[in-house]
């Protein structure tokens, strides 16, 4: 009875060392039952990979495409919700500023009148041989003073509108009798096209 269970004793001692021997040699080898006994390295010998080195290409494509469908529709909201301008929505139009502007404008309008009845008046009194230029009268180069000093006054957005709608010669007199950082801005304002037209030589 002793000697079987001596036997059973050192039977399951040597089960027991030989699973813990294979359990051993299974994790520091790479595969002990083919034969293959190249080391294994462990886990926490390798460099830590971040996980957006794990990312693949499509994973990167797909977070790009959302990132981008996201932005668009954050902007096209904003867009939409600051459409309406609460600073020009609650402006009162100043009256004295529009009659004023009303004058300057048949005020204009006479002067250019004026100006074609004494060209056609200077055809027909010289035919069209003399070349020399003419000076602009006092009362012209006033009036594109005055205008310049009120629209200098001005928001340079609805100075360049209105000067916009003059001739390019008149537009070109009222920009140079500005002070030069209004007349820039008032030119910045205007359309490219136009703003090129009024700075050419006469």
């Amino acid at each position: 009875m002793k000697s079987k269970i001596i036997y059973i004793i050192s039977f399951l001692a040597a089960f027991l060392l030989t699973t813990a021997g294979i359990i051993y040699l299974n994790s520091s080898y790479r595969d002990i039952f083919k034969f293959d006994f190249t080391p294994v390295v462990s886990k926490e010998s390798l460099p830590a990979v971040s996980d957006t080195a794990k990312i693949t290409y499509g994973q990167l494509k797909n977070l790009q495409d959302q990132m981008k469908n996201e932005l668009l529709d954050s902007l096209r909201t904003i867009y939409t919700v600051q459409q309406k301008d609460t600073v020009y929505a609650n402006q009162q139009p100043d009256s004295v500023l529009i009659d004023s502007l009303k004058s300057l404008e048949s005020f204009l309008k006479q002067m250019q009148k004026s100006k074609a009845n004494q060209t056609k008046v200077k055809q027909v009194e010289q035919p069209q041989t003399s070349t020399t230029k003419t000076k602009p009268d006092s009362s012209y180069i006033l009036w594109t003073k005055r205008t310049a000093k009120l629209y200098e006054s001005m928001d340079p957005v609805q100075a360049a509108k209105i000067i916009q709608s003059y001739s390019d010669n008149v537009a070109r007199d009222i920009i140079y009798s500005m002070r030069q950082k209004q007349a820039a801005e008032i030119l910045s304002a205007l359309n490219p096209e136009t703003a090129n037209r009024i700075t050419l030589a006469k």
